[in-house]
């Protein structure tokens, strides 16, 4: 519906909220996951509800905070990224920005805990209120006189709307929670303590995921102003360039939003086993959490890579120019897709080995190379947009190599990780090469999209066999998770 220029305005609010609420929301929740984990150890719930209490209050202040300077100074954002245009935008995501800090403290809590299912239901409720909202009111405000400033406003607002009715959710089930709760009387740290262990794990954290959040908006801006003062582009032809760039990333972000839950939940699990020096625990569950992360990263990234083309022509159907201007972008994002998940979990297992400040060197160093490198491509009238995707796997290719180091001594007597990795690349490898074959054929007798919907279902089969076929996972653990869920 709202097209390259509309997308444009979206992405763009997108990336000065990511920088503002990343600041804090990304590192506390792993705060409060990882010291409500801690305590559970020595069954201290007292002082893991105190843990809750205080970051709540915490949370509260700082979203609010962010909330009013998203919404008084939108405006003036927006100028900053050479966008004018998503000023809407930016002010309609002010709740969003709100309600996210409120749901890293609820979420940490039950994290914590071991207890995904709060998490999982309420990201469920946040994304199906996010499209059905958000589609509703980006039609509705494109037939307004503001048209697709109105519309990306609308389709933001549906974010927000849903952000609203997760955090009712999350409430409902911690008060339900505390009301079969056993009493202790267990001693519990002061306040003063509380706060400055929860700063000392958050700050770094909150660092490393504010970098890329940096990046990505010193991405926009350079991105805009480059392709109009360097390469001459028009302001609307440069908005719907950086839109296209948007919708390739977005695919991106799809199967990352399923590796990230991997990170999440090894953290308490992996903090547990460390604190209690149970060797063999540690290494069982980084061995699992690589094998079934790199099980769907590395179908996903070579999926996305070869077939790129129909899938953009699927997704964005009404579109077929951005599509066509897209397909390029998200072959190469497919292989970014790969690199994030082996970035992703091993920043999470440097967490909990309690090396918080890391990844954050990593993410620096990266976030540096992907500034310089976006600089340098986009500015080169072959290369234009695409140098974009490109700087962002070379930035990943670096973080992997420095968190690795970091892991060393960690990861010997783990060569089933590099076993299990060369498996799945293999079964990964054929699917692809089965895709990209029946794609060629399909294409010309179905269709673009048609065949490509064809190619992706059979894709999806012939993984399904070759990793039974080549015991990636065994009917033993497949019987096991089925009983565990």
């Amino acid at each position: 519906m709202l097209g390259g220029d509309g997308m444009g305005y979206f992405y763009a609010a997108y990336d000065i909220y990511n920088m503002l609420a990343v600041l804090a929301s990304a590192g506390l929740p792993v705060a409060v996951s990882r010291m409500v984990s801690e305590t559970l150890v020595s069954g201290n719930t007292a002082e893991a509800d105190r843990i809750y209490t205080i970051s709540v209050r915490i949370f509260t202040i700082l979203g609010a905070v962010i909330a009013a300077v998203m919404f008084f100074g939108a405006d003036g954002l927006a100028a900053i990224i050479k966008n004018p245009n998503a000023g809407m935008s930016i002010r309609a995501l002010s709740i969003t920005s709100f309600c996210a800090f409120v749901m890293s403290a609820l979420r940490g809590y039950f994290q914590g805990h071991s207890i995904m299912k709060y998490t999982a239901v309420s990201q469920v409720i946040e994304a199906f209120a996010k499209l059905f909202f958000g589609c509703l009111l980006a039609y509705v405000l494109l037939k307004t006189e503001y048209a697709y400033v109105g519309g990306s406003a609308g389709a933001i607002l549906g974010v927000s709307l849903g952000a609203v009715l997760a955090v009712v959710y999350l409430l409902f089930n911690k008060k339900r929670m505390d009301s079969t709760k056993e009493p202790c009387d267990l001693p519990v740290r002061d306040t003063r303590s509380i706060v400055k262990e929860l700063f000392r794990i958050a700050i770094p954290v909150s660092l490393g995921a504010s970098v890329m959040s940096l990046v990505n908006l010193i991405d926009t801006t350079v991105i805009m102003r480059i392709l109009q003062d360097g390469l001459g582009y028009t302001y609307e032809r440069a908005n719907w360039l950086y839109g296209v760039f948007g919708n390739a990333k977005k695919i991106f972000n799809f199967p990352s939003a399923f590796i990230v839950p991997f990170s999440v939940s090894i953290l308490p699990v992996l903090t547990a086993a460390f604190t209690a020096k149970d060797k063999e625990g540690v290494r069982t569950n980084m061995v699992t959490c690589f094998k079934y992360a790199l099980l769907l990263a590395l179908p996903a990234g070579i999926g996305i890579t070869v077939l790129a083309e129909p899938i953009m022509h699927i997704i964005y159907f009404n579109t077929p120019e951005e599509a066509a201007a897209g397909t390029p972008l998200l072959a190469i994002f497919g292989i970014a897709v790969i690199l994030y998940a082996v970035v992703s979990i091993s920043g999470a297992i440097l967490q909990a080995f309690g090396h918080v400040n890391r990844p954050l060197i990593s993410l620096t160093v990266g976030g540096i190379i992907k500034c310089v490198l976006n600089a340098v491509l986009v500015g080169v009238e072959s290369v234009n947009i695409a140098g974009a995707p490109i700087a962002t796997c070379v930035c990943y290719v670096v973080m992997i190599g420095m968190n690795v180091c970091f892991l060393r001594k960690y990861l010997v007597g783990c060569g089933a990780i590099l076993w299990n990795t060369v498996k799945t690349a293999a079964a990964a490898l054929l699917m692809g090469g089965f895709a990209y074959g029946a794609y060629a054929v399909l294409s010309g007798a179905l269709g673009v999209k048609m065949g490509g919907m064809v190619s992706i279902m059979g894709a999806v089969v012939v993984y399904a066999v070759l990793v039974i076929v080549l015991k990636i996972v065994t009917i033993k653990e497949l019987k096991s998770m089925v009983r565990r869920g």
